[in-house]
């Protein structure tokens, strides 16, 4: 299933000794659409009067045109920290109208705050955590409200995420939206969690170009271009080049990753009304992998410089990923549109280890460590179709979205026996590590699929009030192999599983809506009885309610959301099995009671609250329980012990636009987060609460030149990013650090 894209390599080091940039991803902006297909009047008005408004301000921009389109509400060209609206329901809608929190990170954001990998995109959305697997970053799982994100989504189509996420290069997307809460309507199954939608930059009419180069802090050094327009005189053919070279050493000694990703995406207007796109992405990113510090046995956490690294000079971590995609869109007079998407996912890994694996001796410093090799290859198809159907009654508009959706994944993966096979000294650590004789000894197989069909319904009973209600019915079934033996080694499946989804919307004012709402999302689970039957799938359950705010002519978004989730029948051991147990019976036989609550608060605001003054400001207050535990002792405790329960975040930035100043901005940031922890048996490892802060200094050279120096972590707080235990997994967070971005435009 691996494909090779080996020859594109080159292409990518011709990009990274270009050296020069030519691109400002915030100068490119969604084109006109065609003269075949004009935009409203009352759709143009809506873009032009905030446009009036920011003419006002005497910044110096190259000339961009930037139209809201129906279908595609592209952020690049807007200048903004937030979005007219999302497209993570499937029908646009604004952040107002959508009656769960959402968070956008604009490509404004992306490029202000140098969030070049979608990682650190999210590190800046509010609530959520990201725990990553590697030193260099590339593997990262996602929390949000207490639970793992394992709904990614690229262009609102489901692909899934089972642990260890990798996602291309931040300068292909657009934005990256966060949908918080449970998406089951859309997604089908998943955790109670959240939604991340990556949005791509699409082709342009018009052609343009333009680039950045970057130096930085531990030889850091990266170039990205970007090139679109007409390729046709009547630009029905449209095309656009994206590409990323990224290298960077770290903080720790021997750990170093480079990232190539190559994007490239061609629109046809079959009719005026019909448009078809395709594409394909490809990245590839070689690292030296470290798997994190390990702890003392009592809970201590090790106190050494940051630059330790435990492991072998050897250590690697290959990861190819290529993405097929093509979309058929289609719009209706009455502003409506049929929309079907498929998408081919392919991922390659290979990941050769040697990393600690055990507590830390307090009398010598030793560590056991572990090494092995672990090769995945991934495919995964998603297809999903469907129609977004406005129509009216009683003088009101009023919107029907229904469709089905389609997804396998397949993964075939070899790997060796972990083994303890050295030691290695904490204080003094010799990366010399002999490699072993490798042998491949188990290939297993996993196929999963997921089919379902959904229906939305947006009814307007009266002009300030909307109901919302919907459904999905979902089927699921997975498979795994011992691909050595041909061995089916389990087998589950869910059928006609229903997702229910209901909201209300109130306008109290045309920029202020109060909102509530209920959503569900259903997780099968491969726990068995005594009777050796599959347990019934977890169901997490939502509520909601919260207040959103379009503020000053919708250049400001503000929402406050309160929720409580509840995730009933869990899987906990059986705690009164049959003695002896049956013949049906598993050796360790599971019930359905676990039961789990998160409940807590988020609020955001977000856009531009005076003339060339930008600002982001997010919080979130998450408090995690069992409420019926697998055991007594864990019933009452932290389900969710890694997230913190206060996570602040704070980005603004002021760009003077006139008098003297008038070329210069300046930039800050603050990120505070409260003390968390990992649990092992009765032990507890505490990270205790930090707070890092950034600082920004930018200059715009000339109509098409800018160039920033940014400094993260200014004050150089040693602190614990992550926490996971004795044996590994503990990661310090990255020091004081510099970054030099020269931006071009043309």
């Amino acid at each position: 299933m691996t494909m090779q894209y080996g020859r594109l390599r080159p292409l990518l080091s011709v990009a990274a000794g270009v050296g020069l940039a030519v691109f400002s991803h915030g100068s490119l902006a969604q084109e006109a659409a065609p003269a075949a297909e004009a935009v409203p009047e009352a759709q143009a008005a809506a873009v032009e009067e905030p446009a009036k408004a920011g003419a006002e301000e005497a910044v110096i921009l190259p000339a961009v045109t930037v139209t809201d389109t129906a279908l595609h509400p592209t952020t690049e060209g807007s200048g903004s920290y937030t979005s007219r609206q999302v497209t993570i329901g499937k029908t646009p809608q604004s952040i107002r109208e959508t009656p769960q929190a959402v968070t956008v990170i604009t490509r404004q954001r992306l490029d202000d705050q140098n969030l070049t990998s979608v990682p650190k995109a999210l590190k800046q959305a509010t609530g959520v955590t990201v725990l990553r697997f590697d030193g260099a970053g590339n593997f990262n799982n996602y929390y949000l409200r207490g639970y793992q994100v394992d709904a990614i989504q690229l262009d609102g189509i489901n692909f899934g995420a089972t642990g260890n996420v990798v996602e291309f290069d931040t300068a292909m997307y657009d934005r990256v939206e966060i949908l918080h809460g449970p998406g089951g309507l859309f997604q089908g199954s998943g955790e109670p969690s959240g939604v991340i939608n990556l949005a791509r930059k699409r082709a342009l009419a018009s052609t343009q170009f333009g680039g950045a180069s970057t130096v930085g802090s531990w030889d850091t050094y990266r170039t990205e271009l970007d090139a679109t327009g007409a390729l046709t005189a009547d630009g029905r053919l449209r095309g656009r080049v994206v590409g990323a070279y990224n290298h960077q050493d770290s903080y720790q000694d021997v750990v170093g990753s480079t990232r190539q990703m190559l994007y490239g995406t061609l629109e046809y207007d079959l009719t005026p009304a019909t448009t078809l796109s395709a594409g394909i992405a490809w990245q590839d990113i070689d690292a030296v992998i470290d798997q994190g510090l390990p702890a003392y046995a009592n809970g201590d956490l090790l106190k050494v410089p940051r630059s330790t690294f435990i492991g072998a000079d050897w250590n690697k971590q290959e990861l190819e990923s290529t993405d097929l995609f093509t979309e058929l869109e289609h719009r209706l007079a009455n502003g409506g549109y049929l929309k079907a998407s498929v998408r081919k996912l392919d991922r390659y890994m290979l990941y050769r280890v040697a990393r600690a694996n055990s507590a830390v001796d307090v009398n010598t410093g030793n560590v056991n460590l572990q090494t092995g090799i672990y090769s995945p290859d991934r495919e995964n198809l998603s297809a999903d179709i469907y129609a977004s159907l406005p129509f009216e009654l009683w003088g009101l508009t009023h919107n029907l979205t229904t469709g089905f959706d389609w997804r396998k994944q397949e993964e075939e993966a070899k790997s060796t026996a972990f083994a303890n096979t050295a030691t290695m000294n904490v204080f003094n650590p010799d990366h010399n590590v002999p490699q072993p004789n490798w042998v491949f000894n188990s290939l297993s197989g996993v196929e999963t699929r997921q089919y379902g069909a959904y229906a939305q319904l947006r009814i307007k009973p009266l002009a300030w009030a909307t109901v919302v209600g919907g459904g999905r019915l979902s089927w699921w079934e997975s498979q795994s192999y011992n691909r050595l033996t041909g061995a089916r080694t389990a087998d589950y499946d869910e059928e006609a599983e229903f997702t229910p989804y209901a909201a209300l919307l109130f306008d109290v004012t045309p920029d202020v809506s109060l909102y509530a709402s209920w959503a569900e999302v259903f997780q099968p689970q491969n726990n068995m009885t005594v009777d050796g039957s599959q347990l019934p799938p977890r169901t997490g359950r939502q509520y909601e309610a919260g207040v959103k705010a379009e503020l000053l002519q919708d250049r400001l978004n503000a929402q406050f959301a309160v929720f409580r989730i509840r995730d009933n029948d869990r899987a906990i051991a059986d705690p009164n099995p049959p003695t002896p147990l049956p013949p049906t019976s598993p050796a360790n036989p599971s019930i359905s009671a676990g039961e789990v609550e998160s409940q807590g608060f988020e609020t955001e605001l977000a856009g531009r609250i005076l003339p060339g003054w930008d600002l982001t400001l997010g919080y979130a207050y998450v408090d995690t329980e069992y409420l019926r535990g697998a055991t007594t002792a864990q019933t009452g405790q932290s389900f969710s012990t890694a997230t913190p329960r206060h996570v602040g975040n704070l980005w603004s930035k002021y760009e003077f636009g006139q008098g003297v100043l008038r070329d210069l901005s300046i930039g800050a940031g603050i990120k505070a987060v409260s003390s968390f922890y990992a649990q092992s048996g009765a032990v507890r490892f505490w990270a205790p609460a930090y707070t890092v802060v950034s600082a920004q200094l930018g200059y715009r050279l000339t109509s098409h030149w800018q160039t920033t120096l940014s400094a993260d972590n200014l004050f150089d707080e040693k602190y614990y990013e992550k926490v996971s235990g004795a044996g590994r997994q503990n990661f310090y967070g990255e020091p004081v650090n510099m970054t030099l971005v020269l931006r071009g435009s043309f």
